[in-house]
């Protein structure tokens, strides 16, 4: 048995953390000649989150006594963590390790380097979860450069500079790839569906109704979204604007705006929903917002939404140039907000064209997000790397 071991330098369930976990999960259910265990970080004062979920999705978790892997470096901490892993690894040998965040990637290189002498080599694999071009500072210098077998990216851009920036990794190591959607458990709802969703959350059934999914953040572009949605509902009355998510920011950078531009009677915040919530709001969308990547570059909600036959329209940021097909799945628009008001009308004077969109945008995902493709692509470079 061939064992890998994934580390996630996170103990919330946030940013790439659901897909990290569920890619170990995937990649234990189709092949029977590997282990894959998995190992969040640890909080002391909020042990739960990231554990709970791999203990709820019935992952091999592995829990080490004193191991934090925080997200944030400390020396003090990198160090202990550096430690107490080479301890574990001395005693609980594994053949590969799979890396999630550069934290846990610094901890892991460190912990190859302290073991007992004599000790075979563990490749070290990274998957790079951002869109743009990773910063060259000391920690991706160190990790990427020295303690890296084979990387896993999302855009070319990445992978371009992974290959022939600075850390300069053989081409046969760099993985291009789609990150990969649960496209069963994100699909479209039926016409009746969407009508029991939306009359369930107060909205019209005959509205045209966009909406986005984002913790509200000053830097998420609310600003001249709200604006584009006041364009866009003095040119269409049946239009509604949905909000999922929340933000310790949100009054600034939402309700606030909404106010002032007395739009409270076509914004619906719907709060922050987990699960079968999520996706049933999630499913009242005839079309999908989404301008600034958050802590998870690969942008998963966007995924989601296009799953579900949602079209998105975009910026031009990080990776979603990359998952959406300009015209096809969605629009990818300079996002000013005439622009964004503009898209929005055009895609709603034509129900056709919404129909084409919304069929092309579940077509596409299937093919492209699937979890076979993703894990054929790791699992090739795993075995190259061994």
């Amino acid at each position: 048995m061939i064992k890998a071991l994934h580390l996630f330098a996170n103990h919330k369930v946030t940013g790439p953390a659901e897909l990290a976990l569920d890619t170990a999960l995937a990649l234990e259910k189709s092949r029977s000649d590997w282990e894959c265990h998995f190992l969040p970080a640890h909080h002391p004062k909020d042990p739960s989150w990231l554990k709970d979920l791999a203990k709820e999705k019935m992952a091999r978790l592995v829990e080490v006594e004193g191991l934090r892997l925080q997200k944030h470096y400390n020396p003090i901490r990198a160090h202990l963590d550096s430690r107490i892993l080479a301890r574990y690894l001395d005693h609980h040998p594994v053949d590969l390790i799979h890396c999630h965040l550069p934290n846990d990637h610094l901890v892991a290189g460190a912990a190859l380097a302290a073991r007992k002498r004599n000790c075979h080599p563990i490749p070290i694999i990274r998957t790079v979860y951002d869109g743009e071009p990773l910063k060259p500072n000391w920690r991706n210098k160190k990790s990427l450069t020295k303690n890296c077998t084979g990387a896993i990216c999302f855009t070319r851009t990445v992978q371009q500079q992974l290959q022939n920036g600075l850390w300069s990794l053989p081409e046969d190591r760099v993985r291009l790839v789609d990150p990969p959607i649960d496209t069963d458990l994100f699909s479209p709802p039926t016409m009746e569906d969407q009508n029991r969703y939306r009359e369930e959350m107060g909205l019209p059934k005959d509205a045209y109704v966009v909406g986005i999914v984002a913790r509200m953040q000053t830097h998420r572009r609310f600003g001249p979204l709200l604006e584009a949605v006041r364009i866009v509902a003095d040119h269409i009355p049946q239009f509604r604007f949905v909000i999922i998510g929340r933000g310790t920011h949100q009054d600034k950078v939402a309700r606030d705006p909404v106010r002032k531009l007395g739009l409270e009677k076509i914004v619906l915040f719907a709060g922050y929903r987990l699960g079968e919530n999520y996706r049933t709001a999630l499913q009242t969308f005839d079309v999908k917002v989404f301008l600034v990547p958050g802590s998870d570059g690969t942008c998963r909600a966007v995924r989601e939404a296009l799953a579900s036959g949602i079209p998105v329209v975009s910026s031009q940021r990080g990776i979603l140039p990359t998952l959406i097909e300009d015209g096809k799945t969605g629009r990818v628009i300079e996002d000013t907000p005439d622009n964004i008001a503009k898209v929005l009308i055009d895609i709603s004077s034509s129900p056709e064209q919404l129909a084409e969109m919304k069929k092309a945008s579940r077509r596409n995902a299937k093919k492209r997000f699937s979890f076979q493709n993703y894990v054929s692509a790791i699992f090739d470079l795993w075995e190259r790397s061994l």
